[in-house]
C-alpha cells in the first residue's frame, strides 16, 4: 500500500498518527481517531476491525511513503554527497519527526513490534537495495566503492549509519547537519564530492 489515494483514508492515517503521537497508542481509542478524522466510528470499523489493524496499515503506509521519497530524492546531475544526503533525509526525516516532535514518538516506533516487524524488514531491505542500486550507478560514473567492499557494502554502511542518526539527534537542524556530514564522508571515501 503506497500513500493512500483515498482522501478519507489519508485523513484516518493523519488522525491516527496525530493522536497516537499526542496520547500514545493505549490512550487513543478508535472513537478518538474517527472523531479526529471527521468520520463515523462505524465507518472506521468497516475499514479496520480494530486499533492494531489500523496501526499496522498506518505503519505500512509510512514505509511506502518513505521508500517513495527516497527513490525520488536521487537527482542524476547532483553530486554523490548531495544525493546520499537527500536520499537518507527523504527516508528518515519523517520518522525523525515522529520520534522527536511528539510525546509518544519513540513508543510509536517501537510499538507492536510483532505487528510492524515485517514492515520494518521490508523498509530495511528495499532501502538497502535502493542504495546498492545507487551505488552501482555511482560506480559506473567513476565512484570507487572499494572502501565499502562494493555497492552492497556502500548500501549497508549508509543504511545502518543513517538509521542510527535519527535516534542520536534531537533537533531537525542537528539531524540534517549530521546526515550531511555522513554523506560528505561517504562521498569522499568513494573519491567523490
Amino acid at each position: 500500500m503506497s500513500s493512500p489515494s483515498n482522501p478519507g483514508l489519508r485523513r484516518v492515517f493523519a488522525a491516527a498518527l496525530t493522536l497516537f503521537g499526542r496520547h500514545g497508542f493505549q490512550r487513543t481509542s478508535m472513537a478518538d481517531i474517527a472523531r479526529e478524522a471527521g468520520i463515523a466510528r462505524a465507518t472506521l470499523y468497516l475499514r479496520f476491525p480494530d486499533k492494531p489493524a489500523l496501526f499496522e496499515a498506518l505503519a505500512s503506509s509510512l514505509v511506502d511513503e518513505a521508500l517513495a521519497r527516497a527513490e525520488a530524492a536521487w537527482v542524476p546531475d547532483a553530486s554523490l554527497s548531495e544525493n546520499i544526503a537527500a536520499t537518507l533525509l527523504a527516508k528518515d526525516l519523517g520518522f525523525f519527526h515522529i520520534l522527536n516532535a511528539t510525546p509518544h514518538g519513540a513508543e510509536l516506533l517501537e510499538l507492536e513490534a510483532e505487528r510492524t516487524a515485517a514492515h520494518v524488514a521490508r523498509l530495511d531491505a528495499r532501502f538497502a537495495a535502493l542504495l546498492a542500486k545507487r551505488g552501482r550507478e555511482a560506480a559506473q560514473q567513476g565512484a570507487d566503492l572499494t572502501a565499502f567492499g562494493g555497492a552492497d557494502g556502500f548500501a549497508a554502511f549508509l543504511a545502518t549509519a543513517g538509521s542510527s542518526l535519527k535516534h542520536e539527534t534531537r533537533t531537525e537542524q542537528a539531524f540534517r547537519s549530521i546526515v550531511d556530514r555522513l554523506a560528505r564522508v561517504a562521498a569522499r571515501a568513494a573519491g567523490q564530492t
